[in-house]
């Protein structure tokens, strides 16, 4: 196994440490070059050593670990975040399926993101945008009145504006996506994953089966559960369980 050139970010100088002493003793093919506790000091630091690996800490005072990233045209490295926070940011991470630590963590964690972290760099493509990138881009998505999602496929990723999807509607472990001029998606994610990454930009799961945009939504047919007409026509059922969260939410419209 090659060795990894990797540096730590916290402001916890305790962290840094501990985390440096597991990699140590657990982790030898690792080969921390540096820990530093600031965003700032950790530009300097990245440029200046060329790290294959990057234990970023997301929460620190000034600037949290995104704004690192988002100093960078194209991330070269990759990227293992490390937080305390079970927060919003951890919906976009999940969705692009890149590593993170929640604190406290064990050995047995460290080892796991670190065996997704090889399994990634085997099959790393030189061509085309990175997990890191489109991570950024799905960070916009949830902050940004102009919001694009990043959505992977089979040849890389499709990038679209979450205004032009109608509906999300599962199939097993994948998310068929349908837009407004009728085209049609295949993601290998499940619905549960843009649900955690889309409720906050006016998406609501309606059914098992069904997440909906509430700004395509054009009118909803009473009954046990109910149905939301879309805009394209499609008639989407409520399941019966959630239809009083779904007018509730569909009133502040």
């Amino acid at each position: 196994m090659s060795e990894i050139k990797a540096i730590i970010v916290d402001d916890e100088q305790h962290c840094i440490d501990a985390l440096k002493a597991m990699l140590q003793k657990k982790c030898p093919e690792v080969t921390v070059l540096a820990g530093v506790n600031s965003v700032s000091d950790a530009r300097q630091i990245i440029d200046e050593l060329q790290p294959d690996l990057v234990f970023l800490d997301v929460e620190m005072p000034h600037q949290n670990g995104f704004e690192l990233l988002k100093q960078y045209d194209k991330v070269v490295f990759d990227v293992i975040f490390t937080t305390a926070y079970e927060q919003y940011a951890l919906k976009a991470i999940k969705f692009n399926a890149l590593d993170y630590l929640l604190k406290p963590f064990s050995v047995q964690d460290l080892q796991e993101a670190l065996r997704k972290y090889h399994e990634r760099r085997l099959n790393k493509q030189d061509a085309g945008i990175t997990p890191i990138e489109a991570f950024l881009q799905n960070m916009k998505t949830m902050q940004q009145t102009n919001k694009k999602i990043a959505l992977p496929t089979i040849n890389g990723l499709v990038f679209m504006p979450v205004q032009n999807i109608v509906r999300c509607e599962s199939t097993g472990n994948y998310t068929k996506i349908f837009f407004t001029d009728r085209k049609q998606l295949l993601v290998s994610k499940p619905l549960k994953e843009f649900e955690e990454l889309l409720t906050d930009v006016d998406f609501f799961r309606i059914h098992n089966s069904h997440l909906i945009n509430l700004q395509q939504m054009e009118s909803y047919i009473q009954g046990e559960g109910g149905f939301a007409l879309m805009s394209d026509g499609t008639q989407v059922e409520v399941s019966r369980r959630r239809k009083a969260d779904f007018l509730k939410k569909a009133m502040q419209f």
